[in-house]
């Protein structure tokens, strides 16, 4: 037993000589990362070199020290702060970094925090975005930014479940929040939640302002609801330019297929055409299917029950 205690001893003393609170299995990430930022022409230059050299050498406690004096003595430098954001999203320490940040509460108006926020984007680092995204929504000033921009991401990636619920944090503050019930009517679509998308429809229809292209919800729903005749009031109630968009066009013409034997495409042709002209590839014959004698013969067959 005497001999094992210095070796403990020894031991404990090689991992605080080393800094070995974070997980080695972070070492190979932290060595061959290749999106730490240098920076030259900056009183930051020399403090960020050793940051970058320190977390690549697995010096933890060291780098993580360096990183935090950077910042204090050059707090609008925007390469340290996306250093510091890359250092501790490699060692799955976000607690640890919301932590600081929430500490160092950075104003809505922020000018470095902002141009942080979109460099992460234009740098296609979007889950550190998320990271940090999250740290500020917890600060005054930035909670529904934070929320929005949150729920976007998870409703461009198909998280439906984050999505709502950032959405629905937005609506608890601002009830007709014009985006957030966007949010939430397309995430009623893709859930098939037809009578939900009703409800979001009609919200739409008092609190848009900016946005006046809610009525693809409204023909959305009824159609897939039976509600044939309303929703095509509804479509040809719309605006121009929605019209034109592809999926308001395909249920536009299934009410009407639904409807009628054979319908006449009069008011949908000229839309059609428009969107032909900004790269839409379906063949009319295809598109609308009674165009062509086929179509026809394979419409009158489906309506009258023999295929």
């Amino acid at each position: 037993m005497k001999f094992r205690i210095p070796y403990f001893l020894f031991l404990c003393y090689l991992l605080f000589l080393f800094g070995c609170r974070y997980p080695i299995a972070k070492q190979d990430e932290l060595e061959t990362d290749t999106l730490f930022l240098e920076l030259a022409g900056s009183k930051a230059a020399d403090c960020n070199a050793e940051g970058i050299r320190l977390s690549k050498a697995i010096q933890l406690d060291q780098a993580e020290t360096v990183w935090d004096q950077c910042i204090q003595t050059n707090p609008n430098e925007v390469v340290v702060h996306l250093n510091r954001l890359r250092f501790y999203y490699l060692l799955d320490e976000y607690e640890h970094l919301k932590q600081k940040i929430t500490r160092e509460a950075p104003s809505r108006s922020s000018v470095t925090y902002t141009t942080i926020l979109k460099e992460l984007e234009l740098r296609l680092r979007n889950e550190e975005r998320v990271v940090l995204l999250d740290a500020l929504s917890r600060l005054k000033g930035w909670e529904l930014y934070s929320y929005e921009e949150l729920a976007n991401y998870y409703l461009q990636t198909g998280n439906f479940v984050y999505a709502e619920g950032y959405f629905n944090q937005i609506l608890e503050v601002v009830p007709f929040h014009e985006n957030a019930l966007y949010g939430m009517a397309d995430i009623q679509v893709q859930k098939n939640n037809w009578y939900s998308l009703l409800d979001y429809a009609k919200s739409l229809e008092v609190a848009a302002k900016k946005n006046k292209e809610f009525h693809y919800y409204f023909v959305k729903a009824n159609y897939e609801l039976g509600r044939y005749e309303l929703a095509l009031k509804w479509a040809e109630s719309a605006t121009s330019e929605e019209k034109t968009q592809v999926g308001f066009l395909e249920v536009w013409r299934d009410t009407l297929l639904v409807l009628k034997d054979f319908p006449r495409w009069d008011n949908l042709l000229p839309y059609y055409r428009k969107a032909v002209e900004r790269g839409y590839s379906v063949p009319e014959s295809v598109f609308f299917p009674t165009l062509s004698k086929e179509g026809k013969d394979i419409r009158k067959a489906s309506r009258s029950g023999r295929s």
